[in-house]
């Protein structure tokens, strides 16, 4: 994790090496405020927009089997 310290280059080298199928978004609270990470994480050009979503949404509720209909 770079939980904290919002590197694309450490970011960008995770992507490279696991694939974007494994990686979910969280924030360090109460270490790092979530307003910050998210504004990172939106704003990041590292990450593809179709990734974004897969990281920050859709492969969490894969994981955990969520029903959201």
């Amino acid at each position: 994790t770079t939980s904290g310290f919002f590197n694309d280059p450490a970011l960008k080298c995770t992507i490279e090496v696991m694939g974007t199928d494994r990686m979910y978004f969280s924030a360090d609270y109460p270490f790092e405020r979530m307003e910050d990470a998210a504004r990172w994480y939106d704003e990041t050009p590292t990450i593809a927009d179709s990734d974004r979503l897969k990281i920050g949404r859709t492969n969490a509720i894969r994981l955990f089997d969520l029903d959201l209909e």
